[in-house]
């Protein structure tokens, strides 16, 4: 196995059957279902993220500050089969997010979205320019319509206290649709879109609720609740159609039905509406204390305490996948009836043999951010589930 000694990034393509892997010295793919490697890429140095192009052997990365070749500041179109560059160029500024979306690369800076055109693999094409004058934070997705042959593609981002939605349409990104509406919360962490819901999820700054707002109108469709102990959220998913799973950093994940007409209210829940307002509480949790085995991962513990993992699942089954941050992807198969879950696959695809002589750092001053949040490494303490009520919207 590749010595693999910095878990940077970990992303799947656009129709999750493959994810990626950004590492101190190149790029892993690998399928989704088992969890086995595709392509290794030859020695690129330190990886800040990249992308895996569709279902081809492609992938588009961003190289670390220190990478001597490929910096933060280029873009680098690489073929993983062929093992060398098809393209690339340099940028002003630092790059600090990249998404494929349909035919387009958006290319995330501090304060802009920068689009350009993927329809040829040995080229990128400028397309248009977004300004994102207050925040990082932003959300793109695309959706087709056959009948009319048009593919629009939709933006969300946050501007002082409004969350603003886009959508765009042909070639040159014109704008057809825009809707501002005022964020539910002050603060927001992040931005996940569910398609099959056609919801963008929202957690506000302590995820201690994380809103669904309809793409379409603006308007809040639901509220899930995780705690109220801090907690960072990492990736959601839609599992089995009527339920949806997300990942609270190293600790835990929370699944909620989302079923309405299996949902029955009764004298609690009303009191808990009552006081608290209409929410759903996850009606079950998998604790990482109880998945993940004694030592399991150990070396890479700042990595999965930083980032956590992401999930993946069958939108009308019950396996859901877990690819942590601790170099192991886990596949389980979930009995909702019994709030019960079987670990069918554990598969480990980072790994370092550690040098006894050898030392490595870590900043400390990135360990304190992440400090007020329970973790799994915090010896004996695990999460307690405090909600006394649950009531369904």
């Amino acid at each position: 196995m590749t010595q693999i000694y910095k878990i940077n990034h970990l992303e799947f393509n656009s129709s999750k059957s493959q994810f990626c892997l950004s590492y101190n010295d190149g790029i892993i793919t690998y399928n989704t279902n088992n969890f086995k490697e595709r392509y290794n890429s030859n020695n690129l140095g330190n990886i800040f993220l990249a992308k895996i192009v569709h279902e081809l052997n492609i992938v588009i990365f961003v190289g670390s500050d220190n990478n001597e070749l490929y910096n933060n500041r280029k873009i680098v179109i690489y073929d993983l089969i062929n093992q060398k560059i098809i393209y690339s160029t340099p940028f002003q500024n630092k790059i600090t997010s990249l998404k494929i979306v349909n035919k387009y690369v958006i290319i995330g800076f501090q304060t802009e979205l920068k689009i350009f055109s993927l329809e040829k693999k040995d080229n990128l094409i400028p397309i248009k320019e977004i300004s994102l004058p207050e925040s990082e934070l932003y959300e793109v997705w695309y959706k087709s319509f056959d009948l009319l042959s048009i593919v629009k593609i939709f933006l969300v981002y946050l501007f002082e206290d409004e969350i603003c939605f886009s959508s765009f349409i042909g070639n040159e990104w014109n704008l057809d649709k825009k809707i501002d509406i005022k964020s539910p919360t002050p603060k927001i962490q992040n931005f996940f879109y569910i398609d099959k819901l056609n919801q963008i999820f929202i957690p506000d700054e302590k995820a201690s609720y994380i809103y669904g707002i309809n793409t379409n109108n603006g308007k809040q469709k639901i509220r899930l609740y995780r705690g109220n102990n801090p907690g960072i959220i990492t990736s959601m998913t839609l599992l089995n159609k009527n339920y949806i799973a997300i990942n609270n950093l190293n600790i835990a994940i929370h699944i909620y039905d989302i079923n309405e007409g299996s949902n029955k209210l009764n004298i609690s829940n009303l009191f808990g509406s009552f006081i608290y307002g209409n929410y759903i509480s996850s009606f079950m949790t998998i604790n990482y204390y109880d998945l993940i085995m004694e030592n399991e991962g150990e070396f890479y513990e700042y990595d999965f305490q930083k980032k956590g993992a992401i999930l993946n699942s069958e939108e009308d089954g019950t396996e859901l996948s877990i690819i942590a941050y601790n170099g192991n992807a886990y596949k389980l198969k979930i009995n909702f009836f019994k709030k019960e879950y079987d670990i069918i696959l554990k598969e480990k695809f980072a790994e370092y043999q550690i040098n006894q002589n050898e030392e490595y750092n870590i900043n400390d001053s990135e360990i304190n951010i992440y400090s007020s949040y329970l973790s799994k490494f915090d010896k004996g303490k695990k999460n307690e589930n405090k909600e006394k009520f649950v009531v369904y919207k």
